[in-house]
């Protein structure tokens, strides 16, 4: 279960970040985010939630200027980062959507594998993500 999230709204998010090793941790590209995303709202700028020294915190700015307006500390996983969703809302749907990611890759891998073992071109000019039904 996924215990660390970093939001960079509209960039990207970064699922456990400070694990033991640089490969366990996640990063999903905004686009990639999919279609359950919660809806934090739009005057995020970042939102901290890991074990690395500093405060966890939803850092947040004026939609319209992009100004940063202030932080707002985030002192466990009940915390409300915005629009009544909490850090474990937000826990949950990053090991979930991580899941299927690595789903849609490995169908995605498999219909490339296929298509060498039989000689076809199922997967010619698709990717990961034409196997992934949760992608928005």
């Amino acid at each position: 279960m996924a215990t660390e999230i970093l939001i960079s709204y509209g960039e990207k998010i970064v699922i456990d970040q400070s694990k033991q090793s640089i490969n366990d941790d996640f990063t999903i590209k905004w686009a990639d985010k999919g279609n359950a995303f919660p809806n934090i709202g739009n005057d995020i700028h970042y939102v901290v939630y890991n074990t690395i020294p500093g405060g966890n915190e939803v850092q947040r700015k004026d939609s319209s200027t992009l100004m940063m307006t202030g932080n707002t500390p985030l002192t466990g996983t009940s915390s409300v980062v915005g629009n009544s969703i909490t850090v474990q809302n937000l826990l949950t749907w990053g090991e979930t959507r991580k899941g299927q990611i690595t789903t849609a890759q490995d169908a995605y891998e498999a219909a490339v594998a296929d298509d060498v073992a039989n000689s076809t071109s199922n997967a010619d000019g698709k990717t990961w993500i034409d196997y992934d039904s949760n992608y928005s």
